[in-house]
């Protein structure tokens, strides 16, 4: 972002990011961009229904790839979706999809090829309209989704809010009763929606958090931009740094998840283990739109062997893992040695846990993650005998309300410290940057509180031709944050290029302990991470929390960005367009820990560095990359825009005595809640 220097009475540069905010990736739609991306909301308007526009449904019936096949990059998905759809193959509409189902995920990247191929927008915005009633529409949202994140033509456009498209997945069923007999008496209604749970579990003290809409969309989102699944030679677009993404982004919710349970005087989350019994069950209170509820978890649960998947060959891929991490090596599938080292280690290790594509040896290390996801969900009925559903942790968009959802990552966050742990500590002139000093850091008092959010249950609710649809919300409440603003103050012996890194972590652990760097370090949260223009002598950097590299702000309703479009496709208004937007994203309301009435003390870090060493490309220094890259890396054709390793400098074990330099500031600050604003 492009600072604005000014000089002030002491001779004091101030930069003022927060004023001058570049959006070099922003500009006015055209009407070709608002047509396309009307098509596209249009496609994913209740999905669970026959196309109710006309204009696609006659297209989508008089439609026929198999005459088209030139128009495909690639033809041989789009002839296999035909062929198994006319064979009565696929899977049906109505059913339940999960990507952790083998058969069901390859037919989804059929259909995804099947329009990743299209060889222009007009044969992709056909094919799509071929299968939007053909194939599962679980299949379809997510197939459709990937495609328009990854499609050149479509780079840019908006995607409805994932709570908008399956209102199921994100509220209870209570809520879904109340808003049909709402919808049955022609009545608009706001159904309040509480979390789950009861004062007796411990756990619903900090529910606000796992089962935050923006916290579910995020997660979903991260592994629509990041696929395990995802060819990368084949489809010609690279994924910088995924399995280093994979690690960073939740070990990042862990230490979020850890904040918020000290903010409610609970203790650190503790890992699971394969052998172990689950302590603490869980009861979505959630249902499918056919299919049933989700199953429950009772408390003290053990895990269970699957048909495919063997608890003691979930104890035999972690052994494995560890003693590549111990010895620093990894056998590839070829019987070769790749090392785990300080650069790279950290993205091979990710690529075996969550493996893709990219896994140096699937067979031999498993799939730690997607086999953990697959045995809780599966826990309560292990054999199938009661045709249970899929359990929550078979989604990605359902995933964190399940409190053994970070119990599962906790245990693979470890496995990663333990590679962490092998590296030797950061020398000196890796954390100094000479001739720059932080004189001194101020912010905002920080406060949090509860507030009020609606999410529109439109989707939810099938339609009739005697009932039109009537306005209702879901009404939930959420953690909130007043805006604040960061200055620092920076001394330097000449004009550079700095990079800044902002951390929060704990200063007293449960037991009312200050909690030594070293094991603060596990706990720190990233708040934000750009780049600034140092002067000669003093500058002041002026940092909004609304501009952090983490998080995003809320997505707009389907009902504004179908307004805002029809606006602008008629030149009632003008409709912006960034090509790097980002639908992953750590909500920016969430940014901070909730804290405690009488005010909560935490640990602010605020670390300078010499970008001009890190940086990885030549794009200019203030280009925005349409946020969140700290978690999501970046879109298609950016590298991730730094080289230190994510969560630099502690994501290694730190010598206190060594770690505090000039350019490495710490002061305490306070967290106060508020019941509401």
């Amino acid at each position: 972002m492009k600072c604005i220097l000014t000089v002030a009475l002491l001779g004091v540069a101030v930069c003022h990011l927060a004023q001058a905010k570049v959006m070099r990736g922003e500009a006015p739609a055209d009407k070709i961009f608002l047509s396309k991306q009307r098509e596209v909301l249009k496609l994913l308007n209740k999905v669970h229904e026959p196309n109710r526009f006309k204009d696609q449904a006659d297209l989508g019936r008089s439609y026929d790839p198999t005459q088209h096949l030139s128009k495909y990059k690639n033809a041989l998905p789009v002839k296999t979706l035909v062929k198994q759809y006319t064979s009565g193959r696929l899977l049906p509409r109505g059913r339940i999809f999960t990507l952790f189902n083998d058969r069901q995920r390859e037919q989804m990247i059929t259909i995804f090829e099947s329009l990743f191929y299209a060889e222009d927008w007009d044969t992709f915005y056909r094919t799509a309209c071929y299968v939007r009633d053909r194939v599962n529409e679980g299949q379809f949202v997510y197939a459709l989704s990937v495609a328009v994140l990854h499609r050149e033509d479509t780079r840019g456009m908006v995607l409805p809010p994932a709570y908008e498209v399956y209102p199921h997945l994100f509220v209870n069923s209570d809520v879904i009763h109340a808003a049909y007999r709402a919808k049955m008496r022609q009545e608009p209604a706001v159904v309040r929606m509480n979390f789950t749970g009861t004062v007796r579990n411990p756990e619903q003290r900090v529910a606000y958090l796992g089962e935050d809409v923006g916290i579910n969309s995020h997660h979903s989102h991260w592994h629509m931009d990041f696929p395990f699944w995802w060819k990368q030679d084949e489809y010609g677009v690279k994924k910088d740094r995924q399995g280093e993404l994979f690690y960073y982004m939740h070990h990042q919710l862990i230490a979020r998840l850890d904040l918020e349970r000290l903010s409610n005087d609970l203790p650190f989350v503790k890992p699971l283990y394969w052998e172990d019994k689950i302590e603490d069950g869980f009861y979505p209170q959630t249902t499918y739109r056919v299919g049933g509820e989700f199953p429950a978890r009772p408390d003290n649960f053990e895990f269970q062997d699957l048909q495919d998947i063997k608890v003691k060959d979930m104890v035999d891929y972690t052994r494995r893992i560890r003693e590549a991490i111990s010895q620093q090596s990894v056998i590839t599938r070829w019987g070769q040695n790749l090392p785990l080292n300080d650069t790279m280690g950290i993205n091979i290790l990710g690529s075996l846990v969550e493996p893709s594509q990219e896994s140096p040896n699937p067979q031999y290390y498993g799939a730690l993650h997607n086999y953990g996801h697959i045995l809780l969900g599966q826990i309560t009925d292990p054999k199938g005998k009661f045709d249970m559903p899929p359990g929550v942790m078979e989604h990605f968009e359902t995933a964190t309300r399940d409190p053994a959802f970070f119990r599962l990552h906790k245990y693979i966050d470890n496995l990663f410290k333990l590679h962490k742990d092998m590296l030797p500590p950061y020398a000196r002139e890796e954390l100094e940057f000479p001739g720059v000093a932080i004189q001194d850091v101020t912010v905002d008092d920080l406060v949090t509180y509860f507030e009020d959010f609606d999410i529109d249950l439109l989707n939810a609710l099938d339609d009739t031709l005697e009932l039109k649809d009537v306005e209702i919300k879901a009404r939930v409440r959420r953690l909130n944050h007043r805006p604040f603003t960061f200055s620092i103050t920076v001394n330097s012996n000449q004009e550079q290029m700095a990079a800044v890194r902002i951390f929060l972590g704990p200063k007293f652990d449960w037991f009312g302990q200050e909690i030594p760097i070293n094991e603060k370090r596990l706990y720190v949260i990233e708040l934000d991470k750009f780049v600034a223009k140092v002067n000669k002598g003093a500058t002041v950097i002026q940092r909004k929390s609304s501009e952090s590299s983490v998080a995003i702000p809320d997505r707009e309703t389907t009902k504004i960005l179908v307004r805002r479009v029809d606006d602008a496709l008629q030149g009632k208004a003008t409709y912006t367009v960034n090509k790097d937007v980002r639908h992953c994203g750590y909500p920016e309301r969430l940014l901070l820990p909730k804290g405690k009435r009488d005010g909560m003390p935490f640990s602010l870090f605020v670390i300078l560095t010499d970008f001009d060493k890190e940086k990885v490309n030549d794009l200019p220094w203030d280009y925005d990359y349409g946020g969140s890259i700290s978690y999501c890396g970046t879109v298609s054709g950016h590298k991730y825009p730094d080289s230190k390793p994510m969560g630099f400098p502690f994501d290694r074990q730190i010598n206190s005595d060594n770690f505090f330099r000039s350019n490495i500031y710490q002061k305490d600050v306070v967290i106060t809640f508020k019941d509401s604003e």
